[in-house]
Order: C-alpha cells, then structure tokens, then sequence
C-alpha cells in the first residue's frame, strides 16, 4: 500500500494544477475577449494594451499546458514529468516577476496624462479626419462618466460646447429632438459630469493596478506551492521506489 503522504500529494498537486487550468482558461477568455473589443480603438490608445493582453494570453497557455504535466505527473506519480512541471513552473514564476517590476517601474515613469491630453485635442480640432478618435472620446467620457481631460472647462477654452456625451441622460438616445432637448438641459442645469477624464482614468488604472497586484501575489504563491509540492512528491517517490527495490534485493538474497 502507498504512503499516506504519497497519496495527500499526489491530491493536492493534482486539485492545484486544476485550478491552475482553470484560471489559465480564464485568463484566456478574458484576454480574447478585450483584444477583440479594441479593435475599435484608435491605434495609439491600444497598442501597448494589446501587447499586454498578448503576453497574457501567452501566460495563460502556458499555465496550462504547464498544469496539464502537472496532472499528468501526479496521477501518474511519474518523477520525470514532475521535475518537468516543476521547472516550467519556476521559469513561469521567474518571468511573471520581471514582468511585474518592470510594469511597475513602467507605470511609475511613464504617465497616461499627454496621450489623454493629444487624443482630446486631436478629437476637437479636426473634424473629418479623426471620426474615429471622437468617437473613442465620446464612449471614454460615458463610461467614465468625465469630461475633457481636466474638466469641462477644457471645451470652454477651446470655444466649444460640452458633447452629450458628458451628459448622463442625452447620451443614451439617438439623434434627435429628444436628445437635443436632454443636451441643452443638462447645459442650462451644469449636470453635466464635472471629473475630468484624467483623474477618472487614473483611479480606474489604480484599481486596476491593485487588482492585478493582489491576483498575481495570490497566484504567485499558488505556483510556488506547486514547485514545493511537486520537487518533494518526486523526491518522496524517489525514495520509497528505492526502499521497495532495496526490500525486494534484500528477500530475493534471503
């Protein structure tokens, strides 16, 4: 009969590695789905987010091909392919935290403010050539519920009036008399959004930033338990195949 504590590895490297696939899945989805929702975006807003969903959606792939020798190793209590998943799975770590410092120290240096700041520039200033960047503009002050990039005030200095898109209730409609109506009240009332889309967009990337931290410390120590796991299971069967062979040899010479 196996050891029990063969058998409590081999459970746990197994049902870890399950979630790792899981959430290798899932990363997946979720980057998938992003790359193509910013197709609509303007090519200097998405470039660089979409290298970052690519390099994730590349992380997924490998945690999970990387889980799957996980599995494989553990249910099969194969030394070999656990030393495998094990190693893998330190260069996974190793690579997961470069990136990390290096987007870290990236984020600290290099600010989102000019960018904004050209974009809402580019969209007020030329009328037939950037349809798509207005666009962009428009869906970015709705969803963040903001307006220009330091306030409204940044229309009234360029001579121009505050879009409806920085009003809650005239946005939502189509063209027409009713939201010309909703437009014009929300200019006479000021109910128009008064955060500027700057700050907006710097608290949503702090979150962000916090989410992700906080998911990748987890996981991070997830797969370091892995490694633990794996490297003491392979040396744990490593010795017990030894004890047995040594048993076998010693009642075969009795």
């Amino acid at each position: 009969m196996k050891p029990r504590s063969i058998r409590c590895m081999k459970f746990f490297l197994t049902l870890f590695n399950i979630i790792c696939i899981l959430f290798g899945l899932i990363l997946m989805v979720i980057c998938v789905i992003n790359m193509r929702d910013r197709k609509s975006l303007p090519e200097g807003q998405s470039a660089l987010s979409r290298g970052v969903l690519s390099f994730l959606l590349t992380l997924g792939l490998c945690l999970v091909i990387t889980a799957v020798l996980g599995c494989i190793g553990a249910l099969r209590e194969n030394v070999k392919i656990l030393y495998v998943h094990a190693c893998f799975f330190i260069f996974l770590v190793s690579v997961e935290v470069v990136v990390g410092v290096g987007g870290a120290v990236l984020s600290a240096w290099v600010g989102g403010g000019s960018e904004l700041r050209m974009q809402f520039y580019k969209n007020t200033t030329v009328d037939d050539e950037v349809a798509n960047h207005r666009n962009y503009w428009d869906i970015l002050q709705s969803e963040n519920q903001c307006c220009g990039v330091d306030g409204p005030q940044d229309y009234a200095i360029i001579h121009r009036d505050i879009p409806p898109s920085c009003c809650a209730r005239a946005h939502p409609l189509r063209e027409g008399g009713a939201r010309r109506h909703l437009h014009a009240t929300c200019l006479n009332d000021r109910t128009y959004y008064t955060k500027g889309c700057e700050e907006a967009m710097r608290q949503k990337k702090a979150l962000k930033g916090n989410i992700f931290i906080s998911t990748g410390v987890i996981f991070a120590l997830l797969e370091i338990f892995c490694i633990v796991l794996a490297l003491w299971m392979a040396r744990t069967i490593r010795v017990e195949r030894r004890k047995l062979q040594q048993n076998l040899q010693a009642h075969f010479e009795n």
